[in-house]
């Protein structure tokens, strides 16, 4: 790999991140558990630090760039997280962790500039989160989405900023006209429309004089639903991945994949058939998106032309050592071992794709000249997560992925 560019792998098991760049590593973040469902976030270009994730055991933000990292308190453990587009406010909601039901109902306010943080109770459950300006001032709005009963509530972010200590509850305005079935949450910071993935489509809304106002649902293009939205930074459309094929978990290798673009603004659909498998996160560059689909007959990555919404390349990686099976839940682990898959990146400057291998402690990259391999010292169990902390020509995601 020949990169200017940072790549961050994490292994949120083993709690360390690795900093890979021109084919060396070192240890960029020791003792720091990231947590998995929140992710990295990149931070816009001017914020104080390029990149932030959620410390699931430490209960910090880690903020770091290419000279230092830095630790804000913040409650745990942590769900989603995401920044306004100055990426000066980092808001961090709470989920499970290891327990079976909801029980935390707190969320963190991360001010970056002065490293402190305040934090105040919402509704129990797992919230989804995004920072949006307000349609009639322009003042940022914190958006949650709740769960079983869906809702949407906003709150300002000044007033949350103003909370005193003892963490208090704040409610802001509420919209109950949200399935309650929602996962996965995009947020265009030109318009401020805000997408919000359910089994009724993408459920679209603004913020408009402080109060949370639906705009229209986009059902799916085909059959199934998305789970994990991405803001594609270069059009500023919603991408995803639809899920169809067979309900049962244990038959995920019929589980059909179809790649999504959808205009926020006029509803407009685009998309593109993928093999069929377990498709997790993908990635996004300018012009294209990468998705690793793990199938018993073997694993691809699917790159896909997103300008002409069709795809452009697959090719076959090799096999994990302990992949998920069929017939189990292919997010359980197999034998008394993690559950494995796999995570990956594009370089947002040479389009180079990163993918790895979870257990095997190995990052596979992809690009003109073949597949080289990148060896770590942990095992990366569960596929850990991956970062090019180079923000190339996208408008940055303002979503942890």
């Amino acid at each position: 790999m020949s990169s200017s560019t940072p790549l961050l792998a994490a292994d949120h098991r083993a709690g360390v991140v690795y900093e890979i760049r021109d084919g060396s590593r070192r240890v960029a973040v020791a003792d720091s558990w990231l947590a998995e469902h929140a992710g990295f976030l990149r931070l816009p270009t001017g914020a104080a630090g390029r990149w932030a994730f959620a410390d699931d055991r430490g209960g910090a933000l880690v903020v770091g760039d290419t000279d230092s990292v830095r630790r804000i308190p913040i409650a745990i453990p942590a769900e989603h997280l995401a920044c306004d587009p100055s990426g000066r406010h980092v808001v961090v909601t709470s989920g499970l962790g290891m327990n079976e039901e909801a029980w935390s109902d707190l969320v963190s306010v991360v001010d970056l500039t002065t490293d402190s943080s305040v934090r105040f109770r919402v509704r129990t459950g797992e919230p989804g989160v995004v920072l949006a300006p307000d349609q009639a001032s322009g003042e940022p709005t914190i958006v949650l989405r709740h769960r079983e009963p869906g809702a949407v509530e906003a709150l300002p972010l000044a007033r949350a900023l103003d909370v005193g200590a003892h963490a208090p509850v704040l409610r802001g305005h509420l919209l109950d006209d949200l399935a309650a079935d929602g996962h996965g949450d995009v947020m265009d910071p030109g318009s401020g429309v805000v997408g919000i993935a359910t089994s009724r489509g993408l459920e679209r809304f603004v913020v408009d004089a402080g109060l949370p106002r639906a705009i229209g649902i986009v059902p799916w293009p085909v059959p199934g639903r998305a789970y994990y939205l991405r803001l594609a930074g270069d059009t500023g459309r919603a991408t995803g991945i639809v899920r169809g094929g067979p309900a049962s978990p244990g038959a995920w290798p019929e589980w059909t994949n179809t790649f999504v673009e959808i205009d926020l603004a006029s509803g407009a659909t685009r998309s593109v058939p993928l093999p069929p498998g377990l498709a997790f996160r993908f990635a996004l560059a300018t012009g294209i998106a990468a998705v690793c689909v793990i199938h018993p007959d073997g694993d691809v990555v699917v790159v896909i032309d997103r300008a002409q919404a069709r795809v452009s390349r697959i090719t076959p990686i090799p096999a994990m050592t302990h992949p998920p099976r069929a017939g189990q839940l292919p997010w359980d682990g197999v034998d008394g071992r993690p559950a494995q898959r796999r995570s990956l990146a594009i370089d947002p400057r040479t389009g180079t794709i990163a993918v790895t291998s979870g257990g095997d402690g190995t990052i596979l990259l992809l690009d003109d000249e073949g597949i080289s391999t990148i060896e770590l010292p942990t095992p990366l169990d569960e596929g850990g997560h991956l970062l090019w902390a180079g923000g190339g020509d996208l408008i940055d995601d303002l979503v942890g992925r």
